[in-house]
């Protein structure tokens, strides 16, 4: 539903104080947080007035508010010579403007120029009566005691059950997240880059981020390799045969074939490197590239908008997710191979604690405040083991209560989010050494080292599409001379562990963003710590 509040004012002090007594009128009979409504008055009463001082009285402008599912929004139209109210040089951190929005995590504002009007909105969540995370937790709980309670009762009914009801359900759902997670990711890179301003800023942002999200996950992979030695049993070869071609396959398996499918089957390498493409040309074009970065802007802010009416369902989803693991039988495939899921279990939470206590030490963040933040994302991605899931959660969540730079975040969490993935990392290098040691294959320094290396490799290299860990792992295990047997089982084993692997993935991928903005001067500790 959209109103106008006024289609037509002069910017005069009368005008002014009378429209924003009507917002906080209209506020107040919205369910939106208290702190927030009275933010969002202060901040379009002081929006107004730089107009008012950087064109005259007499330009013209126009009020409007919507409502959309969770969301409450404000335009303001503007015309005159374009003018952005919140850049840098109109807004400094110690300013009355810039206060107020670094200390707000629900409201959202966005500037452009378009048909001779600078055209300002501010959206703002409605105060939920219970937080996201409580209805996810609730979720959880329903969907496994209803999937445990059909499991009980209908033994012989209950994988049908969740094949042929909850399957398409929460299939067709996880369709829906993937199309406007597609959407954001696609805007978020191409506005990201075009929003820095000059090429060298985004070389030398872009070789500091990759430099970080490499080097940690060599790390990573390395640690665990070494803390998993004392368990094994070493041969006396040095003969280890891999075969490099494979790898060639993955690097071109990179581009491209069409501009297309990249968006149809959410592969979002592929999207990344379109967007990489389309941003550095935009950005090279200067001006020029104005109107399409107005279309962009447009398009993005619909998807986001779309993507939190679907986070409304979310906990269903969830409970669904979780009712329907518990009835196929999937977590049966864990109990053979219950030391191996200690393992990794073991090396993905020694990782989330490390990550946790350094940026609570490093940041100085009370290690609560900081779970309580980052847990909403988590769990959605722990539940439907889906990035496209839980995309827009952890976005809100980085610019929001974390405090990361709004232009920064989503360029730094779509990077990350193909080189960086710790939980494969983990989840590589204990199924090789656990399988070897299993199987009675002969472990020797070499193929120790072939095993650290594959990881690494294919932890980056792992397509993000169905089946893509399953190509990595046969890529792994004939390197290694491991047999197919043992290929078979462990594919099946990892579907359960894919859940855990894309939480524990997307975990380390917020703390790691937060860690490197706040090296590069991207991050509000304020808004992190409170």
């Amino acid at each position: 539903m959209e109103k106008a509040v006024q289609d037509k004012f002069e910017l005069t002090a009368e005008e002014i104080d009378r429209l924003v007594d009507t917002t906080a009128d209209i506020l107040s009979n919205e369910k939106i947080d208290q702190k927030d409504a009275l933010r969002l008055r202060f901040i379009l009463e002081e929006t107004i007035l730089k107009y008012r001082d950087a064109l005259s009285e007499k330009a013209e402008a126009s009020l409007r508010f919507s409502r959309f599912f969770g969301t409450f929004r404000v335009s303001l139209r503007v015309k005159g010579e374009s003018f952005d109210p919140f850049g840098s040089e109109n807004t400094s951190d110690t300013s009355v403007m810039g206060s107020l929005l670094a200390n707000s995590d629900a409201l959202n504002r966005a500037w452009r120029y378009r048909g001779g009007a600078n055209i300002v909105t501010f959206t703002v969540a409605k105060k939920r009566k219970v937080s996201q995370l409580v209805t996810i937790l609730i979720g959880i709980l329903i969907g496994a005691a209803v999937g445990s309670l059909v499991t009980l009762l209908l033994p012989d009914l209950a994988p049908t059950i969740a094949e042929r009801i909850i399957a398409p359900v929460t299939n067709a759902y996880t369709g829906l997240l993937c199309v406007m997670a597609t959407i954001m990711c696609f805007g978020a890179i191409v506005l990201g880059i075009v929003r820095l301003g000059d090429i060298s800023t985004f070389s030398n942002m872009g070789r500091k981020m990759i430099r970080s999200f490499l080097l940690v996950a060599l790390c990573l992979t390395l640690f665990n390799t070494l803390w998993m030695i004392p368990g094994m049993t070493f041969g006396m070869s040095s003969r280890v045969s891999i075969d490099f071609f494979d790898f060639f396959e993955i690097l071109i398996g990179f581009v491209p074939n069409n501009i297309l499918s990249p968006f149809l089957e959410f592969n979002s390498v592929h999207i990344i490197i379109i967007g990489v493409m389309f941003g550095i040309t935009m950005l090279k074009m200067g001006q020029k590239a104005d109107p399409l970065t107005e279309v962009f802007d447009e398009v993005n802010t619909v998807a986001i908008l779309s993507n939190s009416s679907l986070n409304y369902f979310i906990s269903i989803y969830v409970g669904l997710m979780v009712a329907g693991l518990i009835m196929s039988g999937q977590l049966a495939v864990l109990s053979g191979f219950w030391k191996l899921f200690l393992i990794v279990v073991a090396g993905e939470a020694v990782t989330l604690i490390a990550y946790t206590v350094v940026v609570c030490i490093r940041l100085k963040v009370g290690v609560r405040r900081y779970l309580r933040k980052l847990l909403p994302a988590f769990m959605i991605s722990l539940s439907s083991a889906s990035v496209g899931a839980a995309f827009t959660t952890t976005i809100d969540t980085l610019i929001g209560p974390l405090g990361v730079d709004a232009d920064y975040a989503p360029l730094a969490y779509n990077l990350g989010g193909i080189l960086f993935r710790p939980g494969y990392c983990i989840v590589f290098t204990a199924c090789s050494l656990f399988t070897a040691d299993l199987y009675g294959i002969e472990v020797t320094w070499a193929w120790l080292l072939a095993a650290f290396l594959l990881s690494f490799i294919l932890s980056v290299a792992t397509p993000p599409v169905l089946g893509g860990t399953t190509v990595c792992f046969s890529i792994l295990f004939s390197q290694l001379g491991i047999n197919a047997e043992a290929l078979a089982i462990i594919i099946s084993v990892n579907a359960v562990f894919e859940f855990l692997t894309v939480a524990v993935n997307n975990y380390c991928l917020q703390s790691q963003i937060v860690l490197l903005g706040n090296n590069l001067g991207k991050l509000d500790r304020d808004r992190l710590r409170g």
